[in-house]
């Protein structure tokens, strides 16, 4: 027995581009098309934790969550679970490195223009700007090694960071690869090791 043929979005779809009478090998064909169709829905559903149904046990097991609660209270925690556990969150750094006695600021990387080319031809914009994020710490840059290791370690891969520390004053003397660097008036003089 031919289904109603109006309740399939493709068969009405097919008789716009095929006005001939429709008969049930089209109709079957179109039934399949809304069965494909609701099938990838359903799997773009469940790959997000807001809206899945079927796989949220799994992400609930995943983030150690139990699985008492209505189906909107379980989403909500484990959206939860994961804004902690993000490292993509500028407070997620701020945090770790406060957690190994650091503080410090994170500037975003600007929003550039993306097309566009100079008077002489070249790019207006350097692509790897957009992915390199600066952070500052008000500490000397031989002092933050440890700093320096956790956030390049846990930052996320595509991107690389900037550093900016304080600056010493004038005059120090800092050991820097083997060497050291001394800052006079504005000017770096590097002195070698006496080997």
């Amino acid at each position: 027995m031919v289904e109603n043929p109006f309740e399939s979005p493709h068969h009405r779809a097919l008789t716009q581009l095929y006005p001939l009478q429709m008969d049930a090998e089209e109709y079957a064909v179109a039934k399949e098309l809304d069965r494909a169709l609701e099938s990838a829905n359903a799997v773009y559903r469940e790959i997000f934790p807001g809206s899945a149904i079927t796989t949220l046990e799994r992400w609930e097991n995943l983030y150690e969550l139990g699985h008492s609660g209505s189906l909107e209270v379980r989403r909500q925690a484990l959206l939860e679970a994961i804004n902690r556990d993000s490292g993509i969150a500028e407070r997620h750094y701020k945090a770790l490195a406060a957690a190994i006695g650091f503080d410090i600021d994170i500037v975003k990387p600007p929003r550039m223009l993306r097309a566009g080319l100079g008077r002489a031809g070249f790019e207006v914009y350097d692509q790897d700007e957009q992915y390199t994020w600066t952070v500052k710490c008000d500490r000397l840059k031989s002092s933050c090694t440890k700093l320096i290791q956790t956030l390049e370690a846990q930052k996320i891969p595509f991107t690389q960071i900037k550093w900016k520390f304080q600056q010493p004053p004038a005059g120090r003397l800092l050991l820097e690869d083997g060497g050291a660097l001394l800052l006079e008036n504005g000017h770096q003089l590097l002195l070698e090791n006496e080997t």
